[in-house]
């Protein structure tokens, strides 16, 4: 990992720990040693399994990784539950739903969960101000100035908020973000509402980092996405305005503890889960914090070079590598 991809890591898991949800998610020095295995050897360990999406079993367009369908036919073959939970914040579920289909993962769109989904759930909560740092000041929470995918705008819209044009300011200082699509123009105006009393940023996709598809050598290259946006967005909003601390910030999606809790209301009272996925800052430390096992795929997110490295700087790792 870069350094700024570790900070911003380490930020989430200080986050969560200070929700009162830090007994689970250090690794520990007496946790044993992942292993490496194949899926068919886990079958009989659990009940559920729930997928990461882009990275784990695909990526952009109609790539596929290789075994990704294997696993998904293999696990439906067995009757075993399964889930996707996704960070991608590009559309609404059943859209989501629909692109996996697309790539032959048949989820329902009562077996996807994205961070997206957990937007609604939020606002309910802020415009009734019952959350946040200045607890009691209802937000409106009509309008946003919004950086991501233009299909994005429907999590939006089913929140009942407007995004702004490009050149404009929301009434209230909201900027959200699901995906790193921002320019220089559209980046200095977010940072310009942000640095307005009472800023808030909301970020639909916490991913700070994604593999982008293997080139023709095989070599996976990963890039800086929403998440590292969004950290270089609250550390530049750090003003007079703020005392210095930036806007409020709030996070949806893995790790942080919301999307578990749905994960868990949409299974089985006692179910065994694993869950799968690219990522030791979202996957695996969300599965800590949930308190579900998890499986790492080595060599997309984590490269295999660096996986010993990152799992002691952030004091996380798997219960498996696939």
């Amino acid at each position: 990992m870069t350094q700024f991809e570790t900070e911003i890591y380490l930020r989430y898991k200080q986050i969560i720990e200070s929700q009162g949800m830090g007994t689970s998610v250090c690794a520990g020095s007496e946790s044993p040693a992942p292993r490496y295995t194949h899926m068919e050897d886990l079958l009989d360990r659990y009940d559920a399994f729930c997928f990461d999406g882009y990275g784990t079993l695909y990526n952009r367009g109609s790539f596929v990784y290789e075994g990704a369908l294997d696993w998904y036919t293999m696990l439906r073959a067995a009757g075993k539950q399964m889930r996707l939970i996704t960070n991608a914040a590009s559309d609404v579920d059943s859209v989501l739903a629909a692109d996996a289909a697309k790539r032959g993962f048949a989820f329902s769109e009562a077996e996807t969960i994205s961070s997206g989904s957990l937007l609604k759930e939020l606002c309910v909560e802020l415009r009734s101000r019952r959350i946040g740092a200045s607890f009691g000041v209802r937000r409106d929470l009509r309008e946003v100035y919004y950086i991501g995918r233009e299909t994005g705008k429907h999590v939006l819209e089913s929140c009942g908020i407007k995004a702004v044009a490009p050149a404009a300011e929301p009434v209230e200082p909201i900027v959200a973000i699901s995906s790193a699509k921002e320019t220089p123009e559209t980046y200095e105006q977010a940072v310009k509402i942000l640095k307005r009393p009472g800023a808030m940023l909301l970020v639909l996709n916490s991913d700070a980092w994604a593999p982008k598809i293997p080139g023709d050598d095989g070599v996976t290259v990963r890039e800086p996405v929403s998440g590292a946006l969004s950290e270089r967005l609250r550390r530049d909003s750090m003003c007079e305005a703020n005392g210095g601390a930036g806007c409020e910030t709030f996070y949806l999606g893995k790790p942080f503890p919301a999307i578990w809790e749905k994960v868990k209301r949409s299974l089985p009272e006692g179910s065994r889960v694993l869950m799968v996925g690219d990522t030791l800052g979202t996957d695996v430390l969300g599965a800590k914090v949930a308190g579900f096992d998890s499986a790492l795929v080595v060599g997309r997110n984590v490269p295999a070079d660096e996986l010993e490295t990152d799992q002691n700087v952030l004091g996380i790792k798997p219960n498996w590598y696939l």
